[in-house]
């Protein structure tokens, strides 16, 4: 059946966190770019946040071309910010800017992980919307926008704690929903502007604390650099802040965010546990936005956010 039509009040695309930099071509500006849609009526601010090597695109829409999470949440009343952060998607990469790139994303790679089979001890991947296999036009859509990732870690968590703060000051109190790599952006977000954080879905975020991966490690917990809260006894503290951690079945995430969840408590955080299969959904993997049903976990979000704000 054809979707309902959509009313867009407004939409339009910026850049915010905007930065210069000093190289031997001259003087450059980054930042952060963001497209927005807001519906009539507005239940809330909602920025979306891809992972890894990937970009808005990921939340926009599928690999086999169904609605993404942008206009679902703007069906259930969000007016809905999807970034691309700096360096991936509409947010230029420069070598001058951001240094020499990772390796390309490719069969066989960790991202054709996201479309095959569960690792062994993992119930069965079903939601992916193809295959999985070399043949599989869904996995060749997926892995032609994904990108390379650059580093060092502290550069890319830096760029994300301009580009949240900047967003923020600019459109308001918001919610964040955040995936993978993405994760740091709610947590740096919460760290310069607990006032205009509402809640966090973080969306099986990169972890556990304190992980070390090949870009750096996580010396501060959740990130690479300095946050204004922290687990210890004269730490500062997130008073109260709503957070939900959403983890899939296939993916082999649940421990590690189990562990989020632990340290987030600490940190004074109000932690839920979106567990999907606890919740009668299965078959997910990491990419669960671009999954086949990815309308029934964005209606387990939504439902969460109308309980906290």
């Amino acid at each position: 059946m054809p979707a309902e039509p959509i009313s867009i009040a407004s939409q339009g695309h910026f850049f915010t966190g905007l930065t210069e930099h000093d190289g031997p071509s001259g003087v450059s500006v980054s930042g952060t770019h963001v497209e927005w849609q807001s519906p009539p009526s507005v239940r809330s601010n909602l920025v979306l946040v891809h992972g890894g090597g990937g970009q808005a695109l990921d939340m926009l829409t599928t690999p086999d071309g169904r609605e993404g999470w942008a206009t679902l949440f703007l069906r259930d009343g969000f007016a809905v910010y999807a970034v691309d952060r700096p360096g991936l998607g509409r947010s230029p990469f420069n070598l001058e800017v951001f240094g020499a790139p990772g390796p390309p994303a490719v069969y066989g790679s960790f991202v054709a992980g996201f479309a095959g089979p569960s690792a062994d001890g993992l119930p069965e991947h079903t939601q992916w919307p193809g295959d999985g296999s070399r043949d599989d036009p869904a996995l060749a859509q997926f892995l032609a926008w994904q990108e390379s990732m650059s580093g060092p870690l502290t550069r890319v968590h830096e760029d994300m704690r301009t580009g949240a703060a900047g967003l923020l000051d600019r459109i308001g109190p918001s919610v964040l929903l955040t995936h993978s790599m993405g994760g740091a952006f709610g947590w740096l977000a919460a760290s310069e502007r607990r006032h205009l954080v509402k809640a966090i879905v973080a969306v099986e975020p990169a972890g556990p604390p304190y992980v070390s991966m090949p870009l750096g490690k996580f010396t501060h917990g959740l990130t690479s650099v300095p946050l204004s809260f922290g687990p210890g006894d004269d730490d500062p503290k997130l008073g109260g802040l709503p957070v939900a951690l959403v983890s899939a079945p296939c993916s082999g995430f649940g421990p590690a965010c189990d562990e989020t969840a632990d340290f987030l408590r600490s940190c004074g955080a109000e932690v839920t546990e979106l567990k999907l299969a606890e919740l009668g959904i299965h078959g997910n993997g990491h990419a669960m936005m671009c999954e086949k049903n990815n309308a029934e976990v964005a209606a387990v979000i939504t439902d969460w956010i109308s309980k906290v704000i």
